[in-house]
C-alpha cells in the first residue's frame, strides 16, 4: 500500500504557482513550454507565456494552482525568403502556431489547434511575432471550452485517486499541501467541489490540532520554569478546537493563577487583538467577496453583448451562465457544511501553499 502511494505521489503531482484567493475553485490549465518545442518557440518563450496565460484567464481558467492539464505552444516554420524593400532586405515568414491541451501526467494530447501566418519583417523574429500578434483571442475561445469540458471530465473520473493522494499528504502532516490539492477541483463541479471543502475542513482540524499540540507544549516548558507570563503569550495563539478545549483552559488557569491581576489583564487584551485581527481578515475577505460578484456580474453584461456579435458562441456562453448560476446556489449549500470563515482559511491556506511552492 505504501508503494501504491508513492506512486501516486509521482503521477499526481502537477505545476505548481498561485496568484490570487479568486483562483481557488476555478479550472486550473498550466501554460508551459516543452523540452521538444522548436528554436523559434523557445526564442519567444517569454511573450508565448505571457500571451497564452491572457487567453487562458480572459476564457475563465486559472493558471495558478495544482494543474494537471497545460496548454503547450509550439512554431512551426513553413518557408521563409528573403524579399528586397528599398535600402533593407526584409524576411518574408510562413508558418503556423499549435496549440495542445496536455494531460501533465503522460504528455496525453487532449486537443490541438493550429493557427497559419504569413508576416515579414526586416528581422527573421519579429515578422514570427508579427504572426502570433495577428491571431484574435476569440478564435482560441472555442478551443478551450472544448478543453474545458475533457478537464472536468477527468476531474469527475479521478476524484477518488485526488482525494488519496490528499489524504497521504495529510498523513505526512503536509496539511497545507492536502488542504490546496482538494482545492484544485473546480466548484462548478457541484458535488465534489462540496466533497472537496469538507475534506479541507477535516485537514484543517488537524493542522489546528498539530499547531496547539506544539503550543501546549512549549507553554508547558515555560510554566516548568515559572516563566508563567510566556505561556500566557503562547496560549494566545490557541486555535479553536472541540477536544482541545479542556486542556487549553486547564493551562490557562495554571499561568493566570502564577501571574498579577495587571499580567493577566495584558494577556487577556493580547488574545483579543488575535481574535479581532482574524475577524478583520473575515470582515476584509467578505469585502472582496462583494468585489468579485461585481466584477463576475459585468463580465456576464460583456459575455452578454459577446453572445449578440458571436451567434456561434452562443449555445457555450447559455451553458456558463448555467454553470455559474449552479456555483452560486452550490457555495450556498457549501457554505451550510462549512462555515464562511473556515472557507476563506481554506482558501487562503491554499494560496499561500502555492506562493511558498
Amino acid at each position: 500500500m505504501r508503494y501504491l502511494f508513492i506512486i501516486l505521489l509521482a503521477i499526481l503531482t502537477p505545476v505548481v504557482s498561485a496568484q490570487s484567493i479568486d483562483d481557488v475553485g476555478k479550472i486550473m490549465l498550466g501554460v508551459d513550454i516543452l523540452e521538444t518545442s522548436t528554436n523559434e518557440t523557445v526564442e519567444l518563450q517569454s511573450y508565448l507565456l505571457n500571451k497564452l496565460s491572457k487567453w487562458v484567464t480572459e476564457a475563465g481558467f486559472s493558471t495558478y494552482g495544482f494543474t494537471f492539464f497545460s496548454i503547450v505552444p509550439n512554431i512551426i516554420i513553413d518557408s521563409e525568403e528573403m524579399a528586397e524593400a528599398g535600402m533593407k532586405n526584409v524576411y518574408v515568414v510562413s508558418g503556423s502556431l499549435m496549440l495542445s491541451v496536455i494531460q501533465n501526467e503522460g504528455g496525453i494530447v487532449f486537443s490541438t489547434i493550429t493557427f497559419p501566418f504569413k508576416e515579414s519583417s526586416t528581422k527573421r523574429m519579429t515578422a514570427v511575432k508579427n504572426g502570433i500578434v495577428n491571431i484574435q483571442s476569440s478564435k482560441i475561445k472555442p478551443f478551450l471550452n472544448e478543453a474545458k469540458g475533457k478537464i472536468l471530465q477527468y476531474y469527475e473520473y479521478e476524484k477518488e485517486k485526488i482525494f488519496m493522494h490528499a489524504d497521504f499528504m495529510a498523513e505526512r502532516k503536509d496539511y497545507d499541501g492536502a488542504i490546496a490539492y482538494v482545492m484544485s477541483i473546480p466548484s462548478c463541479l457541484q458535488s465534489i467541489y462540496s466533497e472537496s471543502l469538507a475534506k479541507a475542513s477535516e485537514y484543517l482540524d488537524l493542522r489546528d490540532k498539530l499547531y496547539n499540540d506544539s503550543l501546549f507544549v512549549l507553554a508547558n516548558s515555560y510554566l516548568a520554569q515559572h516563566d508563567a507570563k510566556s505561556a500566557l503569550d503562547v496560549l494566545c495563539g490557541f486555535r479553536t478546537t472541540q477536544d482541545q478545549q479542556e486542556v487549553y483552559q486547564q493551562l490557562l488557569e495554571k499561568a493566570e493563577n502564577l501571574v498579577t491581576e495587571e499580567e493577566q489583564l495584558k494577556a487577556a487584551e493580547k488574545r483579543q487583538k488575535y481574535l479581532d485581527e482574524k475577524e478583520q481578515q473575515y470582515r476584509e475577505w467578505a469585502t472582496q467577496e462583494e468585489e468579485r460578484k461585481h466584477r463576475m456580474e459585468m463580465e456576464t453584461q460583456q459575455m452578454a453583448y459577446d453572445k449578440e456579435e458571436l451567434a456561434v458562441y452562443e449555445r457555450l456562453e447559455k451553458q456558463r451562465i448555467e454553470s455559474e448560476e449552479r456555483i452560486a446556489n452550490e457555495k450556498t449549500a457549501s457554505n451550510e457544511r462549512v462555515e464562511t470563515s473556515r472557507i476563506f482559511m481554506i482558501k487562503n491556506i491554499a494560496i499561500e501553499y502555492f506562493k511558498n511552492k
